[in-house]
């Protein structure tokens, strides 16, 4: 697939110098995110990944379903039978369009086939660890794709940079262990936005072929997730500004091609168009609220200060790759060089942050509605590391300072692991000086890692009651039972805090300080503490045994 990606982007005779890495970069990237991926006991031998999140089921078992759904007809979702047979029943939800979900599914099938879980769950095809490589392929691939444009448009050395930056981000590889859409949206949108940047980038305007080449997978990421909404407005500005009124035909070959994509590549459109439309789009506000922690206050998601994205941005990208991308953005060439790449991605970074930023737009969840837009500061990041080091006369200066900085990234990384969606930069002082600021230290239960759960069968009574919190919906409990080997092993059942008295002598907690309860949001009076998740000297997550409190 990643050659098959390259080579739609640029003419055959030119493959060969751009892809200087190659598939050595993905097979390493890969296997040492697939090797981390284990949430809760199914692979106990590996490693361990970050714990179950909150919504990671929703979407593996959508994507087994939607995959199972896809063998039984000769053209898979496409075929006129599985209209109804499978968009049209109750299992199928249409929340998010179903590309995403079918890449998760697919890797799911053949993770499960190539290396069963040691325990999988009864009654259940769908285990958590195995739709996680699809996330790691993607991101992989993603790593790929930004370190070709990069070395094609700045250099080889930027094209290494800009993998290197990308890959040794905390947060995105955090995204990355997770059977979310996040890091396969990163791969669909950046794919959209760089083939622009390097189809478009001519003198001429646009051809027929390019035009279309460029709707299609601007097709494919809307398809994805949403947030490719965000797509269209940068390329139609920055387009309009290179060639006026000329770029109004290719603009509209584009947009045309990428809804077609769209239309015929969601079949549960084609039961009702208009209608769920209409329904998918006004999904998205009219969702569930969410709370967000920011600089110690509560806030609902819709009411979060204007600077809320750009703090997110600063802060949670390491500062070496903020500086270089920075350096890399801004920064001019001795020589000649097309500037309306450099400018593309510029716009495609500042104006969904400027979106995020206007009145009564929801934004939550720090950096992970607009994630998309860290691979392109990474190619920046790129051509600054670059220009560094061809402005330098001692070669060997800015390398080893480089080389430096990667390997402090890398040792984040380490440090972080599994947990690196808690990362913060230098700019607050790491996780410690964010949780000072009153920022949110943790995602959705990320922090209850294989480790912890481990602790939780050696302190809690076999068969016991253990309360948790926050939990966030009804699901959430009955998914993390299901999907860990650990807790059905002793026979340890999960329910919900709330309860007064406590029903149970234990509580297990996850510290995402917007959805606790005030007399937990920093931490239960008069309890014991068991067992922790810490990283950076902050408490992520936590087992606690209750005074006054006996199991029943």
């Amino acid at each position: 697939m990643p050659l098959i990606v390259i080579r739609s982007l640029m003419p055959l005779h030119k493959l060969h110098r751009s892809i200087f890495f190659g598939p050595a970069v993905i097979v390493v990237v890969w296997i040492a995110v697939v090797a981390t991926l284990d949430p809760a006991g199914s692979y106990p031998r590996m490693p361990q990944g970050p714990g179950l999140t909150v919504d990671e089921m929703f979407n593996v078992e959508q994507g087994v379903y939607l995959t199972e759904a896809m063998r039984g007809y000769g053209l898979g979702l496409l075929d006129l039978r599985s209209i109804r047979e499978v968009f049209g029943q109750p299992e199928y939800l249409p929340d998010h369009p179903p590309l995403g979900r079918v890449w998760l599914g697919v890797h799911h099938q053949l993770a499960r086939g190539i290396a069963p879980p040691s325990d999988p769950v009864a009654g259940s095809i769908a285990v958590t660890a195995c739709a996680r490589t699809g996330s790691a392929t993607a991101f992989a691939l993603t790593i790929l794709l930004i370190g070709w444009f990069a070395g094609k448009h700045y250099g080889l050395l930027a094209g290494w940079s800009a993998a290197l930056c990308l890959a040794l981000m905390p947060r995105l590889g955090g995204h990355a262990h997770l059977a979310s859409l996040e890091t396969i949206t990163n791969l669909t949108c950046s794919l959209a936005v760089l083939c622009v940047a390097d189809r478009w980038s001519g003198p001429a305007s646009p051809s027929l072929r390019s035009s279309l080449l460029a709707g299609a997978w601007l097709g494919l990421a809307f398809l994805t997730k949403i947030q490719a909404i965000l797509l269209p407005l940068p390329i139609i500005v920055w387009a309009l500004w290179r060639w006026r009124s000329v770029a109004i035909k290719p603009l509209s070959i584009w947009g045309v091609t990428a809804a077609v994509v769209f239309f015929v590549g969601w079949p549960w459109l084609w039961l009702d168009p208009l209608a769920n439309l209409r329904g998918y789009f006004a999904r998205t506000t009219a969702r569930a609220t969410l709370s967000v922690w920011y600089f110690g206050q509560q806030y609902q998601d819709f009411d979060v200060p204007w600077h809320y994205a750009w703090v997110m941005f600063a802060v949670t990208i390491p500062l070496a790759t903020l500086l270089l991308g920075g350096y890399g953005l801004f920064a001019r060439k001795a020589t000649a060089e097309d500037h309306g790449v450099r400018w593309l991605l510029a716009v495609g970074i500042v104006l969904p942050l400027v979106v995020f930023s206007l009145p009564k737009i929801a934004v939550y969840d720090s950096e992970r509605l607009f994630l998309n837009v860290f691979p392109l500061w990474a190619i920046l990041a790129g051509r600054g590391a670059q220009l560094v080091y061809d402005r330098t006369s001692r070669k060997w200066i800015p390398g080893g300072v480089l080389a430096a900085l990667l390997l402090w990234q890398a040792g984040a990384v380490i440090a972080y692991q599994p947990c690196g969606l808690s990362y913060y930069n230098l700019l607050t002082g790491g996780v410690a000086g964010a949780e000072r600021l009153g920022l949110e230290t943790t995602y959705w239960g990320d922090s209850i890692t294989r480790t912890l759960l481990n602790e939780v069968v050696r302190a809690v009574p076999a068969g016991s009651r253990v309360m948790v919190a926050p939990v966030l919906h009804q699901f959430q409990l009955d998914d993390l039972e299901r999907q860990s080997p650990i807790l059905r092993r002793h026979g340890i059942r999960l329910i919900p805090y709330g309860t007064s008295p406590p029903a149970a002598e234990y509580l297990l907690l996850f510290r995402r300080r917007a959805d606790l309860p005030d007399e937990l949001r920093f931490g239960p009076v008069d309890a014991e503490l068991r067992a922790e998740t810490r990283r950076g000297g902050v408490q992520l997550a936590a087992l606690y045994r209750l005074s006054g409190t006996s199991s029943p």
